[in-house]
Order: C-alpha cells, then sequence, then structure tokens
C-alpha cells in the first residue's frame, strides 16, 4: 500500500499538485486544500491519531479547506497566528488569530479559509459522544470561543502536549490523554452539571498537571522557577499546584528536585560534557547552591558527582 504523501511544496498549477490533492487531500483526509493567492504553496501535515480525538496540526501558505460532506464528526479548529475566515453552510465565520471555533464537516462545501501564512490546528471529536454530553455544542459552529479564556488556555495547551508526545505513549496512556482532551473540549464549549463536575475531576485537574510538569523541565535551569511563577503562567493559586502534585502522589518541590537531579546525572554521564567543571553541571540542571547540589546528589544516587563522572568515563 503506498503511504499518502502529507506535505506539499511548489506549484499548485500543475499535475503534482492536483495529484497531491486528490490521494491525500480528498481521499484520506476528506477535505479539498484550495491554494489563497498566487505563488507557490506550501502545507506540512502532523497527525496524531488518539482513541477518542484525532489531531491534525499543519503549516503552510495561505489555504482554503473545503469539506467533501463526508465526514459526520465535529472539529474543533484554531490558528494562533493566523484570522480565519469562512462559511459553515449559512453560517459565517471569522474567527481572530488565537480563538477557536467548531467546523462541520458534513457540511459539503463548508469552509474555512487560513488567512495568513502559518499553523492551522484541528480536533476531531465524535458528533454523537460529544452531544450526548454537551448538547449544545452545535449551537457554537462557526462561533468564536476566546483563547484566552482559562480553559481555552488549558485546552491549547494541552492539545500541543498530545500532539506532540503521542507517538511515545503506551496503548494506556494514550487513551488516558485522549479523555483528558476530551474533557477539556467538553468544559471548554460549555457542558454543565454532573458531566462538567466529572470532567473537572478527571479531565481539567490531569491536564494542568502535565501542562505544569512541561512548564517546570522547560526552565529547570532557571534560579527564578517558583511556584509563583507557575501560578501567574497558569493563573491558578500556589496552593492548587502544591494539591495537584499531592493528589499524584509527590510534592511540588519533590518534582522539582527529582528533575533537576536526573538531569545533572545525564549530563555527568554525557561524554560531551566531559570538560564541563560539576559548578557549571549543577548551575545546568538548575542548582545554584553547590554545597547543596553536592549533598542531595550523594544521597539520591549513593554516589558522589565525582563518582558518576569517572565511573562513566571507565565505562565508555
Amino acid at each position: 500500500m503506498i503511504q499518502p504523501q502529507l506535505s506539499f511544496d511548489g506549484d499548485p498549477n500543475g499535475p503534482v499538485y492536483e495529484r497531491w490533492r486528490e490521494q491525500f487531500c480528498r481521499q484520506v483526509a476528506n477535505v479539498d486544500f484550495v491554494p489563497v493567492g498566487e505563488g507557490r504553496v506550501h502545507r506540512t501535515i502532523a497527525p496524531a491519531i488518539l482513541p477518542r480525538v484525532r489531531l491534525s496540526a499543519s503549516f503552510g501558505t495561505p489555504m482554503s479547506f473545503v469539506s467533501l460532506g463526508t465526514n459526520d464528526e465535529l472539529i474543533i479548529t484554531m490558528s494562533p497566528n493566523s484570522p480565519l475566515s469562512g462559511a459553515m453552510g449559512q453560517r459565517p465565520l471569522e474567527i481572530a488569530a488565537g480563538d477557536i471555533t467548531i467546523g462541520d464537516p458534513s457540511i459539503k462545501g463548508a469552509r474555512v479559509t487560513q488567512i495568513e501564512h502559518g499553523n492551522f490546528q484541528t480536533a476531531l471529536l465524535p458528533r454523537k459522544a460529544l452531544l450526548r454530553v454537551c448538547p449544545n455544542a452545535e449551537d457554537l459552529i462557526a462561533q468564536s470561543i476566546p483563547g484566552a479564556s482559562p480553559i481555552a488556555s488549558m485546552f491549547l495547551r494541552y492539545y500541543d502536549l498530545a500532539h506532540a508526545y503521542a507517538r511515545e505513549l503506551a496503548p494506556a496512556e494514550l487513551d488516558a490523554v485522549s479523555q483528558h482532551l476530551f474533557d477539556l473540549s467538553v468544559l471548554m464549549i460549555g457542558a454543565r452539571g454532573d458531566v462538567a463536575e466529572e470532567a473537572r475531576t478527571r479531565g481539567l485537574a490531569a491536564a494542568r498537571l502535565e501542562t505544569l510538569k512541561a512548564d517546570i523541565l522547560a526552565q529547570l535551569d532557571s534560579p527564578a522557577l517558583s511556584l509563583s511563577v507557575l501560578s501567574a503562567a497558569h493563573r491558578v493559586s500556589p496552593r492548587t499546584i502544591q494539591l495537584l502534585f499531592e493528589q499524584a502522589g509527590i510534592t511540588y518541590s519533590g518534582f522539582v528536585l527529582e528533575q533537576r537531579l536526573l538531569r545533572a546525572e545525564r549530563l555527568l554521564r554525557n561524554p560531551a560534557m566531559r570538560t564541563c567543571k560539576i559548578i557549571e553541571i549543577a548551575h545546568l540542571a538548575g542548582f545554584h547552591d553547590v554545597s547543596y547540589f553536592h549533598r542531595v546528589f550523594r544521597r539520591r544516587f549513593r554516589q558522589t558527582p565525582d563518582d558518576v563522572r569517572k565511573l562513566a568515563g571507565d565505562a565508555g
């Protein structure tokens, strides 16, 4: 079986583009890709298939995405850096960059246009399952959902995490991530009552914890990393952050310390870092008190940093 080509870069006026448009866009994606404006077309597409949600993140030149009307899912659509325009049947669609909307690909000719060069991201959700827990979902088709709202911001952060790591997850982990993303979708669209409470308890807490962890890892070496910094960035109280970690069986400070120690050990074993002094390794791992670093490292690994580096060198 020939695998579909997930990207195109070239002249849209000719058989090569038409072949890609037919074999991938129409037959696989069930969407027609219509170039906007003149000149060269560039489009890269990275799908991620989860148990309950299908994600697709693409990047490229301005493009209209026109439904063939063969898909009964509902589709959450967003672009962080381009306005979107179009129509869902009789409903006009005008969405600012960074905001979110819901599309209906069951409508033949439904169209969303990415106006500027940039990203175009979607999450396809099963219509029946979504309407069962969120009966008002179809009312939001072609409407704007502010991307800066707390729940939409959380959805966007978790979308990026799920898309980035979907290929690396075990089936059980993938199932959990899929459920969490579905729960966030339900909350963002506006579920109420018991459904909303269940989604908050199950999906929102887990998604928030994972985005906090990712944020911590991204600034692990920074002396500015603190509960107050995370609290401001994620718009939750410091105590909420502590409770999220405690509910997972760890503490915030314990998680940060463990990740810094693991990073330090990896750096000490890395042949490329052999010329770095121990104090430099400590700083790269986020330890700015070297005596404290030596003490906690020895307690965690039962070896000194020098011992770990020497053993790694001997093994090499």
